[in-house]
């Protein structure tokens, strides 16, 4: 297998390089290209032929993961993930249509005025998000009026794109669950890995980047389900999912096309391990995938 991977330029997490590795040891050659968070078109690709793309480009644009998804049609080979649904997932506004049942009460706002209405419509506090952040940025507890100059500064930079208003989760303090889940070979998506994330004492925001803690955990059967169903309906090979609890309902907060760092090796023996991946990668090269 020729396998050619796009990956960020580094640091990347210690999964992800382990994830890597594994699969370039099930490869008889390995090309790398590096990509920036600025770039709108995959790098040439390789003189050689290649089997299968195995795309690690963190904060790619959209117009990239697109054309990515083009570039590896054209010649005809697969790409894990694939370009279209990294992009989706890594757009929060998409979930008000792929997963409207199991999301908090979540609407799209452009304007400080959208955003007061709405909190008097759903009468309580809620979360606004840009659509595209990570680690915990751009993320606002908006309770009314003292929270309003941060909202609208918030709305200002994201411009014409709105950003994400959702009803706050009484379970944030608590904490979240990542729930990280992989395609077999045989196509079948499986959960490899889970653990809480708990928010810094006085605070909302579990994002490890924020000061948040991992503490391993037990799942339930509600989280479970709710982490098959949302991951193979976003048509991913390798995903990580957050999920909180509310009025006693399990929610979708967000989904990672990129599993994101702190697995533990020891005690996660599934994650990135036994080949898993690497096979999945063999496989669509040899069969597409279905």
């Amino acid at each position: 297998m020729k396998l050619w991977i796009l990956s960020t330029v580094p640091p990347i997490s210690e999964d992800t390089a382990y994830l890597i590795g594994r699969s370039a040891s099930r490869s008889t050659r390995v090309l790398v290209s590096t990509v920036t968070a600025t770039d709108d078109e995959p790098p040439p690709p390789p003189a050689e032929d290649i089997d299968i793309i195995l795309n690690r480009s963190f904060n790619a644009r959209g117009s990239f993961l697109q054309r990515l998804d083009a570039l590896a049609a054209e010649f005809g080979v697969p790409v894990s993930n694939p370009g279209a649904a990294t992009a989706r997932a890594c757009d929060k506004r998409t979930y008000i249509e792929d997963f409207p049942a199991v999301i908090p009460q979540t609407r799209i706002v452009k304007t400080l005025d959208d955003t007061l209405r709405l909190q008097r419509e759903m009468g309580e506090e809620l979360v606004l998000k840009d659509p595209f952040g990570k680690h915990g940025k751009d993320i606002i507890r908006f309770r009314g009026q003292q929270d309003c100059a941060e909202a609208a500064d918030l709305i200002t930079r994201m411009g014409k794109a709105g950003i994400v208003a959702q009803s706050f989760c009484g379970g944030f303090v608590d904490g979240d669950k990542r729930v990280i889940l992989q395609r077999s070979r045989c196509g079948e998506l499986d959960i490899v890995a889970w653990f809480r994330r708990i928010p810094k004492a006085g605070e909302w925001k579990s994002n490890v980047s924020a000061g948040g803690q991992i503490e391993r955990c037990e799942l339930e059967t509600e989280e479970k389900n709710l982490a098959l169903a949302v991951a193979e309906t976003a048509g991913l090979d390798c995903i990580g999912i957050d999920m909180a609890w509310h009025d006693g309902r399990c929610l979708l907060i967000e989904t990672n096309a990129y599993t994101g760092g702190h697995i533990n090796f020891d005690t996660d023996r599934r994650v990135h391990s036994g080949d898993d991946f690497a096979l999945l990668l063999v496989s669509l090269a040899e069969h597409g995938r279905p």
